[in-house]
């Protein structure tokens, strides 16, 4: 299976990366380096350099590469940076995502991973772990 993990050069994308590798898949990543590095993605896979809202490109890679499945974790993810600057996380995490998955599915893409967080939930009154089920109430522009 063909792989495209967008945020691949980050701190969980490059784990899910190398998870890949070691189970035999062929992987690619999509990355603009903002907050990756170019070094955390695995040897073995094929390093993109480039935005997951550039809907050309991201196409270009699922055909080129035969992408079978995508691992989404291209999100902006510093909370104070998101009460700074909450139009860039609203842009960025939910219309580019929305646009990343409009073109998983003209490409015929089936398996789609979304990497979500916690801060989507309200304070937990215990600190671990927080239930799925737990009302949601996000308290920053991230988690909205």
């Amino acid at each position: 299976m063909s792989v495209l993990i967008t945020g691949g050069a980050g701190y969980i994308g490059s784990h899910m990366v190398w998870e890949c590798i070691d189970r035999g898949e062929e992987v690619v990543v999509i990355d603009n380096l903002v907050t990756g590095f170019d070094w955390a993605v695995a040897p073995q896979a094929k390093l993109v350099i480039g935005d997951i809202n550039d809907r050309v490109l991201v196409e270009k890679t699922i055909k080129e590469n035969k992408v079978d499945a995508i691992a989404h974790f291209a999100g902006s993810v510093v909370v104070p940076e998101s009460f700074e600057k909450p139009l860039k996380y609203y842009a960025n995490n939910t219309c580019a995502t929305r646009n990343l998955v409009e073109t998983a599915v003209r490409c015929g893409i089936d398996k789609f991973i979304f990497s979500s967080t916690a801060a989507v939930y309200e304070a937990p009154r215990t600190l671990v772990p927080v239930d799925e089920t737990a009302p949601l109430s996000p308290a920053s522009p991230y988690g909205q």
